[in-house]
């Protein structure tokens, strides 16, 4: 019996040993491929739903505190707090609750959804514009950004205008956000509408 055991083992290693070297075809690879190339062909629809989820749940936290979710608005703000300074003087109120981004982001990430709804129109039209208009379009921002430090730091009353609505700083952040999301639509987009579906056709093809 011992004999017929090993004999058996020997004989089943040398059939399974071929087989366990062979390589066996990757059945997750196509699947991925046509994922990416599908994210490829519609990378402004998903961007578009990014940007309008991004832009919309800070004004979702609000609601639902006053609509007698405070659990669920309150994590909604949470979320945002690594990402923004949400000082209650600089951003909106809504529903009688602050809103879970500043004033500058409000207008950039809102921006950024709106220009990506115009770009979805106006791309077959709109060409990549010159990386030094991108980076003269965001030059505006940063000096905002970069003064309002230095006058924390510093106390030079610079920026001493005041924060509400209507007043110099609260344009300046708005104007300035959205600047910088119209430098997306016009550097970004197009160099995007021009390699990704290209990239897709590629992905496409290997296929």
């Amino acid at each position: 019996m011992t004999v017929y055991l090993v004999v058996h083992s020997e004989a089943l290693s040398a059939i399974m040993i071929p087989i366990m070297m062979t390589e066996l075809p990757s059945r997750s690879a196509p699947w991925i491929d046509r994922a990416v190339a599908w994210l490829f062909r519609h990378w402004l629809a998903s961007l578009n739903l990014l940007a309008g989820i991004y832009a919309g749940l800070p004004w979702m936290s609000p609601w639902l505190k006053a609509n007698g979710h405070p659990v669920a608005g309150e994590i909604i703000f949470r979320i945002y707090t690594p990402l923004c300074h949400q000082r209650p003087e600089r951003s909106f109120c809504f529903c009688g609750y602050q809103v879970a981004f500043c004033h500058r982001c409000t207008a950039f990430y809102g921006g950024l959804f709106i220009v990506g709804i115009l770009f979805s129109v106006m791309r077959r039209w709109i060409r990549p514009a010159p990386l030094t208009l991108g980076a003269l379009l965001l030059v505006p921002m940063a000096l905002d950004a970069g003064t309002h430090i230095i006058n924390e730091i510093l106390s030079l009353g610079w920026r001493d205008g005041g924060d509400d609505i209507g007043s110099l700083n609260f344009w300046l952040r708005m104007i300035t956000g959205a600047l910088a999301a119209l430098a997306v639509m016009l550097v970004v987009y197009p160099r995007l509408e021009r390699e990704l579906p290209a990239q897709a056709r590629g992905i496409g093809g290997m296929q």
